[in-house]
């Protein structure tokens, strides 16, 4: 590989996580837009000074009209009425980068960035995964190839307390290995279909504009 190829790939590496990290951080569809630098997972038609608070109003109004759960569409409703920021197209796009980079950082083993959005249960339960899969002495070599759906599943404000369930449906390869690397579960040439169900959560009160992960089950 040459050495501009080199630098080039730590560049784009760069940029797409610092990119994630607002996803969830900053600007999950809680926040209004910097004009000049929306992150990722922002309306793109959106562009320049021109956008306004009252455009990503009218694009939350639109998403909430065609969600096709009364449920759903009720809860998401009550939440925009109690922040008038939060915007659902907006925390689904965020939602599906956190998805990426939560998994990838635990198949990793990064307890250090998986700190910053599990409530402490979850983050515990990732946590004591990880120690187990390190006492085995085992690594996992795991791909996300593609979300194939999210949606937002169930929307509920109690109190103060907005919760968002999201249901994933993704491709992955998923193979674990030994210490000395060899497959002992799983292939790289196999793709798995899989449903995760994750509820995000969030006081609507908060300064704070963080979403945190608050459980997890297959769906």
């Amino acid at each position: 590989m040459e050495f501009f190829d080199i630098i080039l790939i730590g560049m784009i590496a760069a940029f797409v996580l610092l990119r994630l990290r607002s996803e969830l951080g900053n600007k999950t569809g809680n926040e209004p837009m910097p004009p000049a630098a929306p992150p990722h997972g922002m309306d793109n038609r959106r562009q320049g000074p021109a956008a306004s608070q009252a455009d990503t109003r009218q694009d939350a109004a639109t998403v909430v009209a065609f969600e096709a759960n009364p449920a759903v569409r009720q809860g998401l409703s009550e939440i925009q009425r109690a922040d008038s920021r939060f915007n659902p197209a907006q925390f689904l796009e965020g939602a599906q980068g956190a998805y990426r980079m939560i998994l990838e950082a635990f198949w990793q083993g990064d307890l250090e960035t998986l700190k910053d959005f599990l409530s402490d249960d979850v983050y515990a339960q990732f946590a004591g995964a990880v120690d187990a899969r390190e006492a085995a002495e085992q690594t996992l070599d795991n791909r996300l190839l593609d979300i194939e759906k999210a949606e937002i599943t169930t929307a509920e404000l109690n109190g103060r307390d907005a919760e968002l369930t999201v249901t994933f449906n993704s491709e992955i390869i998923a193979v674990t290995r030994d210490k000395d690397g060899n497959a002992v579960e799983g292939n790289l040439s196999d793709t798995i279909t899989v449903t995760d169900v994750w509820t995000f959560a969030r006081s609507v009160k908060s300064r704070d504009p963080n979403w945190i992960l608050v459980a997890t089950r297959s769906g």
